[in-house]
């Protein structure tokens, strides 16, 4: 059983929760990071990745019998940010799979791969986390 700041975490479905929220939290500051510099940012998908990050550590790191949806709730702000972050990349995406910038591209596709990977990593982790129990 280890201890993080006085906080048990029994299980390894804790555990997972507490790694997406991390990961949730890293992506979501490098997509503001990136799309910012890119002017391809949209605050929904900045606030949806933080949500997520909010409710997978929540979960992961407070012990109460209602904070046990987290987790979904956790999976659904993380599959809108990243659905919302394909959607507003369309045309990114599309100047530069074509090689012609047709629709105004913004950008190299570097950022949104990193950031759709990250996303997807986070999403996979905590629809794992959300099968396996938080407390022993």
């Amino acid at each position: 059983m280890a201890q993080v700041k006085g906080i048990k975490i029994q299980t390894a479905g804790a555990w997972l929760s507490l790694v997406c929220g991390a990961l949730s939290l890293v992506t979501g500051i490098y997509y503001a990071v990136a799309a910012g510099a890119t002017n391809n940012f949209t605050a929904t998908v900045l606030v949806c990745f933080l949500l997520g990050a909010v409710c997978a550590l929540t979960y992961s790191l407070v012990p109460s019998d209602w904070g046990d949806i987290l987790n979904l709730v956790a999976v659904v702000f993380l599959a809108v940010a990243i659905l919302e972050f394909i959607v507003s990349s369309i045309a990114t995406l599309a100047d530069v799979l074509s090689g012609i910038t047709m629709f105004g591209s913004t950008g190299g596709i570097e950022y949104i791969v990193i950031t759709i990977g990250l996303g997807t990593v986070a999403l996979v982790v905590e629809i794992v986390s959300c099968f396996m129990r938080r407390t022993k």
